[in-house]
């Protein structure tokens, strides 16, 4: 009678977790048909799971002076661990520009590194690896007489890029503020060019932003205030956008504390740029997670 009993319960047991797994399976799998339907963000990207592995990067860095070196140098030493990663494959192609160096505009836009990615260690080292070492902050040259303003033309430069790069992954390093004062042409925000841009679901545009940096004189709580809230109002506005499914548009915050920058970078650009099948489901998840919880955050 007592193992009789004992046996009732067990099989009890087994009964009732295996209809709490069926529960929360049908739950799951109503919660996803809810977002698909209620979540344009959400819905993009589970469209976008069997997608073939991207093989065209192209990275932006942005050198102008609120920009603080510590950020530039441990972006560098992560991407250059990341693209080192396809040496030897040959159908996968990246290219690195600047902006914010002396000039206005396009000006102000430095092409560093253009190909497909070299065959061996070496030609990596001198044709990648040498060239992303040697970029910095873009700083005047005293005792030159240089009349060309420091900008940061973030708009001109998307305004380029999105234009020239439909249908390829974007990873810009940038702290999303638009500055073309002391240029005789200024540029607004480039909706029609994101919109144009995003049509095309195989394109994203993944940001790495950073708090402004403020060197010197310039280093006052009003122009501070100033700069967080252009960077809030970017953010906001390309968000705005991805809700209403018009572009793909990912923003990653790097932290402040320079301890946890390097590994936040490594861990974030291996998604971005993901080298390996595991990386591109890991990367794929990733993103709906994201959206989700953008979702919840309003």
């Amino acid at each position: 009678m007592i193992k009789y009993s004992s046996y009732r319960k067990k099989s009890l047991f087994k009964t009732r977790g295996f209809d709490i797994c069926c529960f929360l399976f049908v739950a799951l799998i109503i919660s996803i048909i809810a977002l698909y339907f209620t979540n344009k963000d959400f819905a993009i990207e589970l469209r976008q799971v069997q997608q073939p592995k991207p093989n065209l990067f192209y990275i932006g860095i942005d050198v102008s002076q609120t920009i603080k070196p510590g950020v530039l140098a441990d972006f560098k030493d992560a991407l250059i661990l990341r693209l080192k990663n396809f040496t030897g494959e040959k159908k996968v192609s990246y290219h690195v520009s600047l902006f914010g160096s002396p000039g206005c505009g396009k000006e102000a836009i430095v092409d560093i590194v253009s190909t497909r990615s070299p065959e061996d260690p070496s030609s990596f080292s001198q044709r990648v690896e040498k060239k992303i070492k040697q970029i910095s902050i873009a700083r005047k040259v005293k005792g030159e007489e240089d009349t060309r303003p420091l900008t940061t033309p973030l708009f001109c430069f998307l305004e380029k890029i999105l234009t020239e790069r439909i249908g390829e992954r974007v990873i810009i390093l940038s702290d999303l503020v638009n500055d073309d004062r002391g240029c005789q042409k200024q540029y607004s925000f480039p909706l029609k060019v994101i919109t144009k841009f995003g049509i095309n679901k195989e394109g994203q545009i993944i940001f790495f932003y950073p708090k402004p940096h403020f060197p010197g004189r310039y280093n006052t709580p009003d122009i501070y205030k100033k700069l967080i809230s252009k960077q809030e109002d970017f953010i906001k506005e390309m968000r705005k956008l991805s809700s209403k499914g018009k572009v793909r548009v990912f923003f990653y915050h790097i932290p402040d504390d320079p301890q946890k920058r390097l590994p936040f970078l490594r861990s974030k650009l291996q998604n971005s740029i993901p080298a390996t099948t595991f990386e591109v489901i890991w990367e794929r998840v990733s993103k709906m997670i994201d959206t989700i919880i953008c979702a919840v955050r309003g």
